[in-house]
């Protein structure tokens, strides 16, 4: 059964919160708009049964806002960040108890960006028909092939953290994991920036001058805005090799700008803001963009030192069965070796020594940063590990 109603709705939220764990997915389109369109949520219960939620035909889903935020209530996922997104928006809620089986896969020996149906045939020797991934979900009604596989998509969701969970206590590795999973408690995941506040991310705008930049982030902006607005992909308001275009060689007139090449379309609704936008780029300038970390000095020796933490990381990581991504990018550890190098006065504020990170390699890193302990081959294992 497909549940269309709001009355439903309250019915299987109360059953999800009655079972303490419960299992989460959606299936929704994201070709022709902004905000993906949601077509369908599973629920999957500890005794390997699944209710789905139609949709489209409920309009408040307020009453799943309670599953949500209820911290009783574990909401297993995986992949969750996108999914926690489309249903924060239509809910108007904050997540709260996320199980990620996708991140917790990075405690067990397995990549942290595994797939689902590969993370259930390694766990649980379960095998995913995934013949559907590409299927209209927002299409009604639904064929019996669509509604099985949204089933089995969260059937085994219960199982599977219970497993994972079992096998992450085996290698002591369990608590960190539970740390780990209050990263989807963090409110930044889920609430909408301002377009002022994002960095452009325009294709090939790497090259463009310090003015030239300015008014690419204006047309940033603009962009966004009224992709948010109408509903529409950004590219379907203005390609990015147009934004780059304009950002190189800005008109100087409205007219100017008809004459180019941007589409009847565009024309009869757009031309006028977007004239607007750039019109406006030099009387009101933006802010400065907030930089969240310090910049360095780059230096030879510290970025062979980086290269030198890389391969500790790996190499802990390895020997304990965890996976090295979870630890940090080649950003962060970058961050980290250079904070360490001006006396650790800021090493507090990084990702790397806070919680089990800290425990597990950060502190060793940044004691053989500062010329305390080494770094050799484990004969055994083959792996590099840090000796005291």
């Amino acid at each position: 059964m497909i549940v269309d109603s709001e009355f439903g709705l309250k019915e299987v939220v109360k059953k999800a919160m009655d079972s303490g764990s419960v299992a989460l997915d959606t299936e929704f389109v994201w070709d022709r708009t902004y905000y993906p369109k949601l077509g369908l949520i599973q629920l999957g219960y500890t005794d390997g049964s699944s209710d789905l939620i139609d949709g489209i035909s409920i309009k408040d889903f307020s009453s799943l806002g309670q599953l949500l935020s209820d911290t009783n209530t574990i909401k297993i996922l995986h992949d969750a960040v996108q999914d926690l997104v489309i249903l924060s928006r239509i809910t108007k809620t904050l997540p709260v108890s996320i199980f990620d089986s996708q991140r917790a896969a990075g405690f067990i020996g397995l990549s942290s960006t595994i797939s689902l149906g590969q993370l259930l045939k390694e766990v649980l020797n379960v095998h995913l028909d995934k013949s559907e991934t590409q299927s209209d979900w927002c299409a009604r009604p639904l064929s019996e092939k669509q509604i099985s596989y949204a089933k089995e998509d969260v059937c085994h969701g219960v199982a599977l953290m219970e497993a994972i969970l079992k096998l992450a206590d085996e290698r002591n590795h369990k608590e960190w994991l539970i740390e780990e999973m209050k990263l989807y408690n963090t409110e930044s995941h889920y609430i909408e920036r301002e377009p002022k506040e994002m960095a452009p991310k325009v294709k090939r705008s790497g090259d463009l001058s310090y003015v030239q930049k300015k008014l690419m982030r204006v047309l940033f902006i603009w962009r966004e805005s009224l992709a948010r607005k109408e509903n529409l992909p950004r590219t379907f308001i203005l390609p990015d090799e147009i934004l780059v275009q304009l950002s190189k060689y800005p008109p100087k007139t409205l007219a100017e700008l008809r004459k180019k090449n941007l589409g009847k379309r565009f024309y009869r609704k757009f031309i006028n803001s977007l004239w607007d936008a750039i019109d406006q780029s030099e009387l009101k300038p933006l802010k400065p963009l907030e930089i969240l970390n310090r910049k360095h000095n780059k230096s030879d020796s510290l970025e062979a030192q980086v290269d030198l933490a890389l391969a500790f990381i790996k190499g802990v990581s390895l020997a304990a069965g965890i996976d090295p991504c979870l630890i940090g990018n080649r950003a962060s550890i970058t961050r980290f070796v250079y904070e360490v190098s001006e006396d650790n006065n800021n090493l507090d504020s990084l990702e790397l020594y806070k919680g089990w990170r800290k425990v597990f390699c950060g502190e060793s890193l940044s004691a053989l940063l500062s010329g305390i302990g080494s770094i050799q081959v484990d004969a055994s294992r083959k792996v590099p590990i840090y000796v005291t």
